[in-house]
């Protein structure tokens, strides 16, 4: 009916409420806001989403972000090498232990050390662990064994202060390294019997280029294995390591007219391909070790001008080969050995000022241009009246008597 009845009926009157709300509520509120509160209801929905939101919450996940954290992880990859930092500084630390003195490889300030850390840290060529170089005979060798020993030569013999050639300050600077290279200009291009093909340059030592082609040196072509070491009056100083023996093709060391002291190393007796040995004009000391006048494809054997000792050992009669040697100006003592007359190739032999005695043997002698042989130049201290004098007649024997 158009009139309600005094019971309620049991449909919906017709008149509606005061203030209808849009959605019903529990409790309304007395003036609702126009914007929603700042903060969220006490209760979640009664069914949440089955997909996250696209909008990322104020508060970040516990999934980490694409982006990497503030703190590195603590073993970087090394990425050229595909392994880590760590792993690699290990493998090297371990593998030269087998190349120089363990303690020497790990003491700061040791050549060794200095050649170590550059190789890890500083060294922009970054040769990886598994990088070989197969030399002569097929023997097989890690190509950063010969990248440190390189370094050790340079840090030995006082590199730095070398006239030419020296590393840059900042290895790592390409200014400073294109300016070492322009003040480079050394190249190890002494004559070879054989005629190699090799390749060199004139880069200065420890930049980011092959070691074949730091000044002074020079490298099989076919194989870029170290063939040459060469320095005439750069102002090398310091000790010559005994490392430089891994350099196993290894055919020219000449190391001259420079301020090098120390002993010569024995180690140098066991290079297999070593043609000269030329380390004169320094400040050597010591005996030449045994080894170093048994090296088996010696041509030439230059000592002279050093301050060495000891004798002249009579193994030098087996180097077949040899055809020069120049030993004047040393401190040696006793006799020139007979077995030199074996040396059927010398060319070349100078005794003088070198404080030996006794008489030139007959069987070097023997060995003269103008009879059988092929020296033409034969010297020793044999002017009467020497302090140390060495029976020896010119012309029949010798060719000079310089002091």
């Amino acid at each position: 009916s158009a009139l309600p009845s005094t019971p309620p009926s049991s449909s919906p009157t017709a008149m509606p409420s005061r203030v209808p709300s849009v959605q019903p509520t529990s409790q309304p509120s007395e003036s609702p806001s126009s914007t929603p509160t700042l903060q969220p209801s006490n209760s979640p929905t009664t069914t949440p989403s089955s997909q996250p939101s696209d909008v990322p919450s104020a508060i970040p996940s516990p999934v980490p972000s694409s982006m990497p954290s503030s703190f590195p992880s603590p073993s970087p990859s090394f990425e050229k090498c595909g392994i880590s930092a760590e792993d690699r500084r290990n493998n090297f630390t371990i593998s030269l232990q087998s190349v120089s003195d363990p303690i020497e490889l790990v003491t700061p300030g040791t050549p060794q050390n200095q050649a170590l850390e550059w190789l890890i840290e500083d060294d922009k060529l970054c040769v990886c662990p598994d990088e070989f170089l197969t030399c002569q005979l097929n023997v097989t060798v890690p190509r950063f064994v010969q990248r440190y020993v390189m370094a050790v030569f340079y840090f030995s013999t006082d590199g730095g202060n070398w006239d030419e050639c020296n590393a840059p300050d900042d290895v790592c600077n390409t200014t400073q390294v294109d300016e070492a290279n322009a003040l480079c200009n050394v190249l190890g291009d002494g004559p070879d019997v054989f005629n190699f093909p090799i390749v060199q340059g004139t880069d200065a030592w420890l930049t980011p280029s092959d070691e074949c082609l730091w000044g002074g040196n020079a490298c099989r072509n076919e194989t870029f294995c170290m063939d040459r070491i060469e320095f005439e009056s750069n102002g090398l100083a310091g000790t010559l390591p005994f490392e430089v023996h891994d350099l196993i093709d290894l055919r020219y060391l000449i190391v001259e007219e420079g301020e090098t002291t120390g002993p010569i190393p024995s180690e140098y007796g066991t290079f297999r391909t070593l043609h000269i040995l030329d380390l004169n004009f320094n400040k050597l000391t010591g005996t030449v070790p045994v080894e170093v006048w048994t090296i088996p494809l010696m041509f030439q054997l230059d000592l002279n001008d050093n301050l060495l000792t000891g004798t002249i050992a009579t193994e030098i009669g087996t180097v077949r080969f040899l055809q020069f040697v120049q030993l004047e100006i040393n401190q040696f003592t006793g006799t020139i050995p007979t077995e030199m007359g074996s040396n059927t190739f010398l060319r070349v032999a100078e005794f003088f000022g070198a404080n030996l005695t006794g008489s030139m043997p007959q069987e070097l002698c023997n060995l003269r241009n103008d009879t059988n042989g092929a020296i033409f130049r034969l010297t020793a201290d044999c002017d009467i009246g020497d302090p140390f004098f060495v029976q020896c007649d010119v012309p029949e024997c010798c060719t000079d008597c310089p002091f």
